[in-house]
C-alpha cells in the first residue's frame, strides 16, 4: 500500500509539473505586429536584352514592410511578412539610354528569428527567410515616355540582424540590417514582347520599426 501511495504521489507530481511547465510555456507565447522602413542599397548590375548589353546603374532607395508574427520563447519567433523595395535607376540598353527610372520589387517572406539573452533593455537578434516574389520590374524611362519590363514568382531568400529595445511591456523599436538576393527571371516588356534576361536582384537595407505585442 506504501508502494502504491508513493506512485501515486509520484505520478501526481509530475502531473502537476508537465501541467504547469505547458500552461507556463502558453503565457511565453504571443502574437506581435511589426511595420518598418529603411533605405534600400543595390550595386549596379547587368544583363542582356536580346543582343544588347544592359546595363543598369541604382542609387540608394526606399523599404517599406510589415510582418505579423508569433514569438514561441523567449529565444524563438517566426513571421510572415510583406516587404516593397525600389531603387531609382539609370539605364543602357546597348546604345540606348534612359536617364531616369526605378527596379523595383514586392515580395513576401517567411522568417525564423533567434533572439539572444536581453542586456538590460535591449536584444539582439537574427534572422533568415525564403521569400517570394509577387512582382519584380524595372522601368525605363526617357522624355516623358515610360517602358516598363516585369517578372512573378521568383524565390528570394535573405539574412539580417537586428537590435530591440523594449519601450513596454507591449510596445519595442528595433533596428536592423538586411541582406536579400534572388535572381529576377526573363523581365518581359508590358508594351512590347522584348525582355531583359536575368538581372540580378541582390539588396542590402538599413531599416527601423516599432513592434506591439499581444
Amino acid at each position: 500500500m506504501a508502494i502504491n501511495r508513493n506512485l501515486s504521489i509520484l505520478f501526481t507530481t509530475v502531473a502537476i509539473s508537465v501541467c504547469s511547465t505547458t500552461l507556463q510555456a502558453a503565457e511565453s507565447g504571443h502574437f506581435y505586429l511589426k511595420p518598418y522602413t529603411g533605405i534600400s542599397y543595390m550595386n549596379d548590375v547587368t544583363g542582356m536584352s536580346g543582343t544588347s548589353s544592359v546595363e543598369v546603374e541604382l542609387d540608394k532607395g526606399l523599404v517599406l514592410g510589415a510582418a505579423f508574427g508569433y514569438r514561441y520563447n523567449a529565444n524563438i519567433a517566426a513571421e510572415f511578412a510583406w516587404e516593397y523595395r525600389t531603387n531609382d535607376s539609370e539605364t543602357k540598353v546597348g546604345t540606348e539610354f534612359y536617364p531616369e527610372g526605378n527596379y523595383a520589387s514586392n515580395l513576401f517572406y517567411l522568417n525564423g528569428i533567434y533572439f539572444f539573452d536581453p542586456i538590460g533593455k535591449l536584444t539582439p537578434y537574427l534572422g533568415a527567410g525564403l521569400g517570394w516574389m509577387q512582382e519584380i520590374d524595372i522601368d525605363l524611362e526617357r522624355s516623358g515616355v515610360e517602358t516598363s519590363f516585369s517578372n512573378s514568382g521568383k524565390l528570394s531568400y535573405q539574412g539580417f540582424v537586428g537590435l530591440e529595445y523594449q519601450l513596454s511591456s507591449a510596445w519595442s523599436i528595433h533596428t536592423e540590417l538586411r541582406h536579400a538576393g534572388a535572381k529576377s527571371g526573363d523581365l518581359i516588356g508590358e508594351q512590347n514582347k522584348a525582355l531583359f534576361a536575368n538581372l540580378n536582384y541582390k539588396p542590402f537595407t538599413w531599416q527601423l520599426g516599432a513592434k506591439y505585442q499581444f
